[in-house]
């Protein structure tokens, strides 16, 4: 199959260019400058000129795939407008169609590192953050591009991680160069539920090759939370980890980061997505990978 990835080169679009490789797949990458284009290319991608901005250039390069995938990080307004003109091209084709979103939608605010018992299968009714509500309607547009005989499904993961990266744990190794220490709001018994980014990947895959249009799918391996991240990483580390208040959190994280990354605890599950397309994780100890494994190795040299 030809994939059509936008969003190639970040975190998750590297996971997604080796998985679809490593399966024998063609991946076309929407390069964005000459540079990024020379860099796909070495990787062993086929590339695409273009913006989001080029709607034309990305529903025609849609259209000539056998698959789609948006897994690029945009703000929530920009998404609608950009995804429509491909799914209008899309129409009729039954054609596969992703969208990457994120469990934030099913987030509850804990300012005092609280744990909360909500948690959310694919399907399950819920009440989205104000701030994040357009996200939620851009997945319901997707997925009703189903009525239109476009196979499109939503991918929900919650927090990834592995091979050093992602956002959440390189952040709290961010707050031991800033304080001396490993950080956690409150009492820290929030949390996201949690998935490897290379199992993450195979949801993807499985999805391409045999998931339902209509779909939504999560990704789950396990839980662990912020206290727990941050005590592995202060070991790490070779420092301590520390309770900081909201405010505190703000100083080192910024405003808007971190409240949404530490103080909320958003927990999923994955029942459709196992039941569905069979998947299985392999990577399922998040909080070993920040001791003693790809963390360790990324930030205590």
């Amino acid at each position: 199959m030809q994939v059509f990835l936008i969003g190639a080169g970040g975190y998750l679009g590297s996971a997604l260019c080796r998985c679809f490789r490593a399966a024998g797949h063609t991946v076309v990458a929407l390069a964005r400058s000459q540079e990024r284009e020379i860099a796909f290319r070495h990787d062993g991608l086929e590339t695409i000129r273009g913006d989001l901005s080029d709607h034309e250039v990305l529903a025609s390069s849609a259209l000539k795939a056998d698959a789609t995938i948006f897994a690029a990080a945009v703000p929530f307004d920009i998404e609608m407008p950009t995804i429509r003109p491909i799914l209008e091209n899309l129409s009729g084709t039954k054609k596969p169609f992703i969208l990457t979103t994120g469990t934030a939608v099913l987030s509850h605010e804990t300012p005092h590192g609280e744990w909360r018992e909500e948690n959310y299968g694919e399907d399950d009714p819920f009440t989205p953050p104000a701030w994040i509500a357009t996200r939620v309607q851009t997945e319901n547009f997707v997925r009703s591009a189903a009525k239109s005989d476009v196979r499109a499904m939503v991918v929900r993961p919650p927090l990834i991680w592995g091979h050093g990266g992602s956002k959440q744990i390189p952040a709290i190794f961010d707050s031991v160069r800033k304080t001396g220490s490993a950080c956690y709001i409150g009492a820290g018994l929030n949390l996201y539920s949690h998935v490897h980014v290379d199992d993450l990947a195979d949801v993807y895959r499985l999805a391409i090759e045999r998931g339902v249009a209509g779909a939504l799918y999560h990704a789950v391996a396990g839980e662990a939370n912020f206290r727990a991240l941050a005590e592995a990483a202060a070991q790490a580390m070779g420092t301590r980890s520390r309770s900081v208040s909201l405010e505190e959190a703000k100083a080192i994280w910024g405003d808007f980061i971190g409240p949404l990354f530490f103080g909320v605890c958003s927990r999923s599950r994955a029942p459709r997505t196992r039941r569905e397309l069979g998947w299985e994780p392999r990577h399922l100890d998040a909080v070993e990978d920040v001791r003693a494994g790809s963390y360790r190795d990324a930030y205590a040299r």
